[in-house]
């Protein structure tokens, strides 16, 4: 049986596999792997120890997989950190407040997913093209936002649980 990709309702698609170069350097990547008005699939890498994102909130969810490395977020209005490496998943709700950097002493890779876009890819392809495009970004409201606990959080089954939690280790830890 033939696979057919169907278009968008908005015509803006990135098959995956294709990528769309937005950054390339020595210590970073930014690629487009599917945009559309509902989702935006984004890959992207850092050198060890720099931050990438600064406190933030959205309107759509934002979540992210790490491919390789390890990734620290700072999460809710209480600011809790949550580090995860390869193949863990956060996933931050409209409202929580988030931050994050890559952490440890290696590069990280990972994806981040917007569902719905929110502009976010036509934002990334601002940054390429030098051009400011407005999108769902906001900065932290006064009130630090919703608690980290909105925040989704699955670390692989041989990452151990934070210190205090009594999940067992053979299945991710759940948030």
């Amino acid at each position: 049986m033939a696979t057919r990709t169907l278009p968008t309702t908005n015509g803006a698609f990135v098959p995956i596999g294709t990528q769309e170069p937005i950054l390339r350097s020595d210590s970073r990547e930014i690629s487009l792997l599917v945009a559309d008005e509902n989702l935006s699939l984004t890959y992207a890498s850092r050198a060890a120890g720099e931050r990438v994102a600064d406190p933030h909130v959205h309107r759509h969810t934002e979540a992210f997989y790490v491919l390789e490395g390890e990734l620290a977020f700072q999460v809710g209005a209480e600011c809790e950190t949550i580090t995860i490496g390869a193949g863990g998943f956060v996933a931050v709700p409209p409202g929580v407040a988030h931050s994050f950097r890559t952490a440890g002493g290696h590069p990280a890779r990972w994806l981040i997913i917007h569902v719905g876009d929110g502009g976010f890819a036509a934002f990334m392809r601002g940054v390429r093209d030098g051009v400011k495009v407005d999108w769902d970004i906001a900065p932290v409201p006064t009130d630090g936002g919703l608690p980290a606990d909105h925040a989704i959080v699955s670390r692989p089954s041989c990452e151990p649980p934070p210190e205090g939690n009594a999940s067992s280790l053979s299945e991710p830890f759940l948030r």
